[in-house]
């Protein structure tokens, strides 16, 4: 009887699961609510597009003009602007704003552990159209193609395309990349590139079905997704999962490839032999989706729902702005006169730019400190370079100037004293050298670190030298990027002010007419002024906000407030994409 009745309830309990699941994931398929939806995008007009043959085209010599037949018959004339159909398609992309949530995923040994992914929950449609209707839609369809008109013979007229809407099964193969250039901490600068490309956590893809009210049968990932075309009219739903999220940044951005076949092409540069006429010379730009977030990062409570969707460029008016803001507000601080320290040292505020580095990885850089080194080696009075730091970087920098230059010439443990000798010993110095001729010990020691590659090394290297002072450097370095953003504010003539009350969101455009314009005053107008030369433009970037400061500018001048996605081309090799 106790068995029977374990088996009524058992079927009750299944009963009710079941209950739970239809309630859960409706016969009327997923909600649309809170999605945003993308049309496709039909603003290119790329289904016919004229380009050399390159091959051909080029490393020929000059064009052959033949006496009896048209130049354009030639080989290199049939080579030259030659025009290529292609149907183009676009599929409607549909999202909800991107979430985490914690799923189970094999760990070390295989044993399985909590970890927290981010996803972005996605449709995909391919719009039909009525191929047989008279008029096109407004809105079209998917998929584009060039046709021509009949001449009186029934022949196409290749001097009369036009374009139509077709329908076609497409074949949807993505690739989501979470990207972000936020520098997460003072010691990587103002910027600081991370990428992700999506992942396949088999593991996750019911936890978010069982969220998002979407039956498990129907969310895809990115590889079931591609499985088979997608036919005219259908939809289809997936779901992109990253792993490895920093959890503090604030700005990130989703590039979504695959939603278009449509494409832009070029050569690198013209050539003049076979042998470079190779496809990695061969320039392809594959358009994509670009949507830009923000979200309030925080590594310690990682329990986050919000994510806001902002224009593009954003984060980069931002950075710019806070780094002004607190170039004007420093001085408070420190009581340092950036200006006067600049000329009581005998330099210009280029000295202390940062030289161009490929693959840079990293803060601010050290050039300007060991510049800042040599230049205070010349002074002979202690007293007076003293003043010159404080002038130029404030009290608190002579504090740890000092204290460097204890822990690299000074008195320390025989441990500490073995560790500094054997790094001094790679630079072909002693500490009896340092304490003999500090600054420009110093500087020979700032130069070694510059060349590490990366900041990790870069603070090893450091505490060999400076051993627990080390994270002084750093600071020094920081100082004396923000004493040359200051100095040149004030040489031009930025008004303080102004800078504090716009903002960091609108800081920069405070600034705009100082950095596009420059005066050019005339007889007749004394107050004329011309746009400013572009080598000189991205001088004064370099100067406000260091090496990657005309990359932040170019971006953040690309920003529309309003367009909350972007089309965008980008370059679309194998490599580069994963």
């Amino acid at each position: 009887m106790c068995g029977m009745k374990q088996l009524v309830r058992l079927c009750a309990t299944a009963f009710i699961g079941c209950a739970g699941l239809a309630f859960v994931f409706a016969n009327d398929g997923p909600s649309t609510k809170s999605l945003t939806v993308i049309p496709p995008d039909q603003s290119v007009d790329d289904v016919s597009q004229k380009a050399n043959l390159h091959e051909l085209a080029q490393g020929r010599g000059g064009a052959w003009d033949p006496s009896h037949a048209p130049s354009h018959e030639t080989l290199i004339g049939l080579a030259s602007d030659r025009q290529f159909l292609r149907d183009v398609w676009c599929l409607e992309f549909a999202y909800r704003p991107p979430r985490t949530i914690e799923v189970d995923v094999p760990g070390e040994n295989l044993e399985i552990q909590k970890e927290r992914v981010w996803y972005l929950l996605y449709r995909v449609r391919n719009i039909a159209v009525d191929e047989n209707a008279d008029v096109a839609s407004e809105l079209g369809g998917s998929t584009r193609q060039v046709v021509f008109e009949k001449d009186e013979e029934g022949n196409d007229d290749l001097t009369r395309p036009t374009t139509k809407f077709v329908n076609q099964s497409i074949h949807f193969e993505p690739h989501f990349v979470f990207e972000t250039h936020e520098a997460l901490s003072r010691d990587e600068g103002l910027l600081e590139h991370q990428d992700h490309l999506d992942r396949l956590v088999s593991s996750a893809i019911v936890p978010i079905s069982r969220r998002e009210k979407i039956h498990p049968d129907m969310l895809h990932d990115s590889v079931s997704i591609s499985e088979r075309p997608i036919q005219p009219g259908e939809e289809r739903w997936g779901v992109a999962i990253w792993q490895d999220i920093d959890p503090r940044i604030d700005f990130f951005t989703v590039f979504i490839y695959g939603l278009t076949n449509s494409i832009r092409w070029r050569h690198d540069a013209e050539f003049e032999t076979d042998l470079e006429h190779a496809p990695e010379y061969e320039r392809r730009e594959l358009e994509c989706l670009r949507l830009d977030f923000y979200h309030p990062g925080d590594a310690d409570h990682d329990d986050f729902q919000e994510v806001n969707v902002v224009h593009s460029g954003l984060f980069e008016r931002l950075t710019l702005g806070s780094r002004l803001l607190e170039a004007t507000s420093r001085a408070a601080l420190t009581q340092a006169k950036y200006v006067q320290g600049v000329r009581d040292l005998g330099v210009r505020w280029q000295y202390f730019l940062e030289p161009e580095k490929e693959n840079w990885e990293g803060g601010a850089g050290l050039v300007p400190v060991e510049m800042f080194a040599k230049t205070l080696a010349k002074v002979e009075s202690v007293a007076e370079r003293e003043s010159l730091v404080t002038a130029f970087l404030g009290e608190q920098a002579v504090g740890w100037m000092e204290e460097l230059l204890k822990a690299v010439a000074g008195p320390v443990t025989p441990k500490q004293d073995r560790q500094r000798r054997e790094s001094l010993g790679k630079i072909n110095l002693t500490p009896e050298q340092v304490l003999a001729d500090p600054l420009l010990s110093f500087a020979r020691i700032v130069k070694e670190l510059e060349n590490a590659p990366d900041m990790d090394i870069r603070r090893q290297e450091a505490a060999g030298f400076f051993g627990e002072s080390a994270s002084l450097l750093d600071q020094i370095s920081h100082e004396v990027a923000i004493a040359r953003t200051a100095a040149l504010l004030q040489l031009l003539q930025a008004d303080a002010a102004k800078l504090q009350q716009a903002g960091s969101r609108r800081a920069l455009e405070v600034l705009l007419p100082k950095l596009l314009t420059v005066a050019n005053p005339a007889e007749d107008d004394p107050g004329r002024v011309v746009d400013r030369p572009e080598d000189d433009r991205n001088e004064l970037l370099k100067g406000l906000f260091g090496h990657d400061g005309p990359e932040l500018f170019k971006r953040a001048m690309k920003s529309n407030e309003g367009e909350e996605y972007l089309w965008d081309f980008r370059d679309a090799r194998q490599e580069d994409i994963l």
